[in-house]
């Protein structure tokens, strides 16, 4: 199972950015490809909830929080009909919150996908992880622009090895 990671130190405390990572309905603050957020479930928070975000350009995405833990981790996975045909699935993306010192906390981006076929093993190996990071890293410095405004462009970047 291929996966990638991607961490930054954000300026504020793990208390006050744990509740902009689970407040679900205004994702868009630190994802800005969703603009509007609508839940399929009747829970807004916690694990099971479920939501469709929809993008500018008009996709609607459905999720669950597949894994919550308070102020620490929350993972949302994909859910899907059908297998998608490029041979690699997204399988879900998640923060971990960790304290960083005084006041600061490190965000950590992990996404993690399932490969199908030699296609799929051929594609996770070369193309994705490169293509993840990038959308990790803008997630990351979106999250990290709502507790600093004028955040340069130090950040510190991890990959995560393959476990295939």
């Amino acid at each position: 199972m291929p996966s990638t990671s991607a961490a930054t130190v954000i300026k504020a405390p793990r208390e006050e950015v744990w509740p902009v990572l689970s407040d679900i309905a205004n994702a868009r603050r630190w994802n800005s490809a969703w603009k509007r957020i609508e839940f399929s479930s009747k829970q807004t928070r916690g694990q099971g909830t479920r939501f469709r975000a929809h993008t500018e350009s008009g996709d609607t995405f459905e999720f669950e929080v597949s894994a919550w833990v308070a102020p620490e981790y929350i993972e949302f996975s994909p859910l899907r009909e059908e297998e998608e045909s490029y041979g690699i699935t997204l399988e879900s993306q998640a923060f971990r919150l960790e304290p960083a010192g005084e006041g600061a906390t490190r965000v950590e981006l992990i996404a993690r996908a399932s490969t199908h076929g030699a296609r799929g093993w051929l594609m996770g190996l070369v193309f994705w992880r490169g293509y993840q990071k990038q959308g990790l890293n803008v997630a990351l410095e979106t999250l990290r622009s709502v507790f600093e405004p004028d955040a340069g462009e130090e950040r510190e970047e991890e990959a995560t090895p393959a476990s295939d």
